[in-house]
């Protein structure tokens, strides 16, 4: 059971697909799968938030989690450099302007279109 999301960047277009975020996939036990994105080489994915520390398939660089109030801590290496975002303020992925994958610009939006179980 969780909330299906769909994310999408008003600055570069970038659209993500259906997101089922939440617990319940079948055969899944424990798992919380939530959106993330790794710092390194900037891969969009839901990963198990329960089990951390999560690493990137591609790189192998320890992802961070949308809605993640240490987010621009962990994600931007100088913090002299780093964009306002969603995550400074709430944890609640609906709320606010995220870093997109594709521009990395904090334009990126997350959509509630409904529940699934």
């Amino acid at each position: 059971m969780g909330e299906l999301l769909k994310a999408a960047c008003s600055e570069c277009g970038f659209v993500s697909e259906d997101l089922y975020t939440g617990f319940g996939f079948q055969g899944a036990g424990d798992h919380f799968m939530e959106p993330s994105i790794c710092p390194k080489c900037f891969s969009f994915k839901l990963r198990d938030r329960r089990h951390p520390p999560q690493l990137c398939r591609r790189c192998k660089t320890q992802v961070v989690f949308y809605g993640d109030r240490r987010f621009s801590v962990l994600f931007f290496p100088d913090p002299l450099h780093s964009e306002v975002v969603a995550e400074d303020s709430t944890e609640e992925l609906t709320r606010g302007r995220h870093v997109c994958p594709e521009c990395l610009k904090a334009a990126l939006t997350f959509e509630r279109l409904g529940h699934w179980d």
